[in-house]
């Protein structure tokens, strides 16, 4: 039964998000690379509600982990749309404890690397005595999210290289940065689509 509810939600999901959206991949890697830039720019808390789309995605990522990725990063692009990074990271936090028995070595490298994407954007708003932990955790996170998956997962290279290349140099991740956003370059075959690589991510530091 639960199965069942599982694939109700998700085609009721994909049929309202993804059928007749073309270009769903780009799409999400752009919101990603503004996300992020915004964030870096603002250190203003979040105090935007969770809109109607927003509490169904996380309602359909709560029944069990999504056999679509889309599913994953559609929710995480909701989050970072409605200045809720910090709920987002603590939301998927929570759902990567609950399922992680249940998940392969590739999903797990997805929720780590969409957790660490939304820390990175909350980071700004993170008090200055806290930040510096707070960020060397994320970038932990994200050399995690790698090893998970044998840093053979695009999408989560990807996130790594966007986030440390936005990072003050005093962090040392301009090298991993440049390693990694040349990996995607060299294996653009394994991107959910060729779009993700026009976003390419500026310089600039949080």
């Amino acid at each position: 039964m639960e199965q069942v509810r599982e694939r109700n939600h998700q085609s009721i999901l994909i049929v309202r998000f993804v059928k007749g959206t073309p270009g769903l991949w780009p799409l999400l890697a752009l919101v990603l690379v503004v996300a992020i830039a915004a964030a870096c720019s603002s250190k203003k808390p979040s105090t935007i509600s969770e809109s109607p789309d927003l509490k169904y995605l996380k309602a359909v990522n709560s029944i069990a982990p999504p056999k679509d990725p889309e599913l994953l990063f559609l929710l995480m692009a909701q989050f970072a749309n409605s200045n809720l990074q910090a709920e987002g990271a603590d939301f998927f936090s929570a759902k990567l404890k609950e399922f992680d028995p249940r998940l392969t070595p590739v999903q797990k490298s997805l929720y780590l690397g969409i957790i660490g994407l939304l820390r990175a954007q909350h980071a700004s708003s993170v008090s200055l005595l806290k930040r510096n932990a707070y960020v060397k955790d994320t970038i932990a996170m994200l050399d995690q999210a790698k090893q998970v998956s044998g840093g053979q997962v695009f999408v989560v290279n990807w996130i790594a290289g966007i986030v440390h290349t936005q990072l003050p140099s005093s962090f040392g991740q301009r090298r991993a940065a440049q390693e990694e956003l040349a990996w995607c370059v060299e294996h653009a075959d394994k991107a959910p689509h060729a779009g993700w690589l026009r976003e390419y991510p500026g310089r600039n530091s949080c």
